[in-house]
């Protein structure tokens, strides 16, 4: 596919939204509706080897209180490994002495351009929370084996952090051994 043209048809505080029109392979135009957004930084915070911090806050899509992994926006011109450190420490109080990049995903790429990069935080120390305005945040530790009864009885319904406990699941299995 080749993008012909695009127009905004909407800006918001967090995203915008566009109209693309493209050109097929095969020579058609068609036109489709993409949200823009600058990206996000999400962290799985290792408390100890068995233990994730998660956080439950109201989320407008769900209508309803998530738990979920701590992340946020991307600022303009901000690393990802730099807003993983800043959300971390924002919405849970604790400072990483190491971050390690995990993966980076899409979402939703059928409407959204949004790509969230995932990594997982050891070594925590204790900083200061410091919540958005709109934040009301609770946090709480899961052992491995409490996420993976919550995972089954489907009750985290966030799609980063099932994305991102699965891959923590599969591909970090030494983790969290002694309570799997």
């Amino acid at each position: 596919m080749m993008q012909l043209g695009r127009q905004q048809v909407y800006r918001g505080r967090a995203f915008a939204v566009a109209s693309v029109t493209l050109k097929t392979g095969d020579g058609r135009e068609v036109v489709r509706d993409v949200i823009e957004h600058p990206g996000a930084a999400c962290v799985i915070p290792m408390l100890d080897k068995d233990t994730v911090l998660l956080i439950e806050q109201w989320r407008i899509g769900a209508k309803r209180p998530l738990w979920e992994i701590p992340a946020g926006t991307l600022d303009p011109g901000e690393d990802p490994l730099a807003c993983a450190a800043r959300e971390l420490e924002e919405e849970t109080g604790y400072k990483a002495g190491k971050l390690e990049h995990l993966f980076t995903f899409f979402p939703s790429p059928g409407i959204l351009d949004e790509k969230m990069h995932i990594f997982l935080a050891t070594e925590l120390t204790r900083g200061r929370t410091k919540f958005d305005e709109d934040e009301q945040i609770t946090a709480k530790a899961f052992s491995f084996r409490d996420l993976r009864m919550q995972l089954k009885a489907n009750n985290i319904k966030d799609g980063k952090t099932i994305a991102a406990l699965g891959y923590l699941f599969t591909f970090k299995p030494w983790l969290g051994a002694e309570g799997a």
